[in-house]
């Protein structure tokens, strides 16, 4: 079979596994096993350097290490399997995309918070939503709980789903994984702490450039999903008023589409670690999110997905054919 066809296969079959399963607790992960490299490689650095200048050299090397030895390693294991055999090569090639997408894990994780919280059991719920955000949630009311849901929805709709469809489509398996890598070390190292400020600062930096591309990509598509509702018009308006209202270059983005096109203000007053901490309002002008809201955001949610699976599908043909198929 065409390699091209191969990784067209690989990546339906990927995009698949990820919408059924989402990420089974227990099966083999390469995220999972690139945690526990950068782990021990933060503790060796410790031990070796201890001013700020250093941490900041030692988290340059982490961050080649871990994600240009990641791609390295996928770009050899899928010429050594499929030199093998074909179907070793294609189920590996199947493997490492399915490992990098989190859509449907995130999805499941957002209906863990939705089912008991349509059910009023904010208890649950509250446990629920302390999952997926570093924020205090055991004093979260309903709308404080649908917000931290849908913040975590939608920020992360962008780097663990379309992001990764994205590298994948352009650079296969081992760009795919080379972006998978450095987000998995923002989330690790890269905290906005004393701790983490010098040796997370280029991991940080590497993720926020690498996903400046993916981030907005996903808010036009939130926008231009606005239509089915009638609501693109507010979309657009609030996207380009609140875009910037975030920590993060990037994280506002998707947010505030969606805030426009679930009618609802995000951001506000938090607590982390027993500290309030006030993030500038997005969308200031929307109703407090209730539970409802989530159910629709769920809904808006799996529309992304598939649409920017299409779409990223029929990038990866035509970069690789040079002709986009009409089915």
């Amino acid at each position: 079979m065409d390699r091209t066809l191969l990784f067209i296969t690989a990546f339906c079959a990927a995009y698949c596994l990820d919408l059924i399963l989402g990420d089974p607790q227990g099966w083999p992960h390469p995220v999972r096993i690139l945690g526990k490299i950068i782990t021990f490689l933060e503790r060796a650095a410790r031990k070796i350097c201890h001013s700020p200048a250093g941490l900041k050299v030692a988290g340059v090397v982490i961050v080649v290490i871990v994600a240009g030895g990641s791609a390295v390693a996928v770009f050899l294991s899928l010429r050594v399997a499929y030199s093998f055999h074909v179907a070793a090569g294609l189920i590996l090639e199947i493997y490492l995309l399915y490992s990098v997408l989190g859509g449907g894990d995130l999805r499941s994780h957002i209906a863990r918070v939705e089912s008991p919280l349509g059910e009023g059991s904010h208890g649950k719920a509250r446990s629920a939503v302390a999952m997926i955000v570093s924020r205090d949630a055991g004093s979260l009311d309903e709308s404080g709980i649908t917000r931290a849901a849908l913040e975590s929805l939608f920020e992360n709709s962008s780097d663990g789903l379309v992001a990764p469809l994205i590298f994948a489509a352009f650079l296969g398996p081992v760009g795919a994984v080379f972006y998978k890598a450095v987000n998995t070390l923002d989330s690790m190292i890269a905290y906005r702490t004393e701790k983490y400020a010098d040796i997370g600062f280029f991991a940080a930096k590497a993720d926020d450039f690498l996903n400046l591309v993916p981030a907005r990509f996903t808010a036009l598509l939130i926008v231009s999903l606005g239509l089915l509702q009638g609501r693109a018009g507010d979309s657009w308006r609030v996207l380009k008023k609140d875009r910037y209202n975030h920590d993060s270059p990037n994280s506002a983005w998707p947010e505030a589409a969606a805030a426009g096109v679930l009618g609802v203000c995000l951001g506000g007053v938090d607590i982390y670690g027993g500290k309030r901490i006030e993030r500038p309002l997005i969308n200031a002008g929307g109703r407090h999110p209730r539970c409802s809201d989530l159910r629709e955001g769920l809904v808006l949610f799996r529309r992304l997905s598939l649409t920017a699976f299409i779409l990223t599908l029929l990038v990866a043909w035509w970069i690789r054919y040079g002709e986009v198929f009409i089915i």
